[in-house]
């Protein structure tokens, strides 16, 4: 059991940094956010689903060819539900990941 708590922990803790850095109040049991009155925060964030290559090399750590493996992802497996989904693209990190979690989102 011990085995899977701190991988979890890491999880929620994600998941919780991001739904505030996007001004999200809550989320519902099949994963819709429900959106705060600072939604002007959301038009911010890169949109991992609609982003171009060049969106995706603006944020750091994500070059040429990862902006490329997160479109070509997208395009066979459908969009991103999470932004911790960006987690799944060979090369990158959760320690990727961190410095732009605030930066990105999914709609």
């Amino acid at each position: 059991m011990r085995v899977f708590a701190l991988p979890l922990l890491l999880l929620l803790l994600a998941l919780a940094s991001c739904g505030r850095a996007r001004g999200v109040e809550n989320t519902n049991s099949i994963g819709r956010s429900a959106v705060s009155a600072n939604d002007a925060s959301r038009t911010q964030c890169v949109n991992l689903n609609t982003a171009t290559a060049e969106e995706l090399e603006r944020l750091p750590g994500i070059g040429e060819v990862t902006a490329r493996k997160i479109i070509e992802y997208r395009e066979q497996n459908g969009p991103f539900r999470r932004p911790e989904e960006i987690i799944i693209i060979e090369g990158f990190s959760e320690r990727k990941y961190r410095p732009i979690a605030k930066m990105i989102c999914v709609e």
